[in-house]
């Protein structure tokens, strides 16, 4: 992905945050990282607030988050870096998503059913700009993936809230995408690009948030609509 998008002329600054990395994974990344421009230590045991800090070090105009653990199609970044500078007021999303389960590759199917136990499944992101987004429906469910494409302004307004797990509150990504939205800020889609998600057996951060039953974080103006 990062080579597709330098080969087409795109200069960009790759650099990886580990936050409380232990010795495996400071050994992968030492070894597999020689495109990376920078690699860092951060301590925040927090994904939003690790994101803050990437914001704070890095140069670019436009800025894309991409988990350590996902895959993306190879044309995310020219495609996204394409759509963005036509309009840089807007957070772009990868248009389609997989959620690949580990234990599915012991379960394949070798015809087009899937097999009677796969958790695998796609599904594609939505746009709030069309005439059916109802953006209450934000409260319920999270409409899309941490894997922003964003000009930095968006990421200088709109800081991400670090957990709160005394009050209960915290899932990063999703409260960003309900204080942007509620600030009207638009969310669109990138044609013709993919995001792959590995669901963990165990071990997930996702798993711990639902089991700790964290809320998204709110904004004030949205608690009197809820009444």
């Amino acid at each position: 992905m990062v080579d597709q998008a330098r080969s087409s002329g795109i200069l960009i600054e790759t650099r990886a945050l580990l936050d409380n990395p232990d010795q495996e994974t400071l050994n992968i990344v030492a070894r597999t990282g020689h495109w990376l421009d920078d690699i860092q230590q951060v301590n925040f045991n927090d994904l939003g607030l690790t994101r803050n800090a990437g914001l704070s070090m890095s140069k670019g105009d436009y800025l894309s988050f991409l988990d350590g653990d996902d895959l993306w199609s190879s044309n995310w970044l020219c495609h996204a870096y394409r759509d963005a500078k036509k309009d840089r007021s807007t957070v772009w999303h990868p248009a389609m998503l997989y959620y690949f389960t580990e234990d599915d590759f012991d379960t394949h199917s070798t015809n087009q059913i899937p097999y009677h136990t796969t958790r695998s499944f796609f599904m594609r992101h939505v746009s709030s700009e069309t005439d059916d987004f109802n953006q209450d429906s934000l409260f319920l469910n999270n409409l899309w993936t941490a894997n922003v494409f964003a000009h930095r302004n968006l990421h200088e307004r709109f800081p991400y809230e670090g957990v709160d797990r005394i009050k209960g509150l915290g899932i990063e990504d999703w409260s960003w995408n309900v204080k942007t939205v509620w600030s009207g800020i638009p969310h669109q889609t990138v044609d013709e690009t993919l995001h792959m998600i590995r669901i963990k057996s165990h071990g997930s951060l996702g798993q711990q948030n639902t089991a700790e039953g964290l809320l998204v974080c709110l904004p004030s103006d949205a608690y009197p609509r809820l009444g």
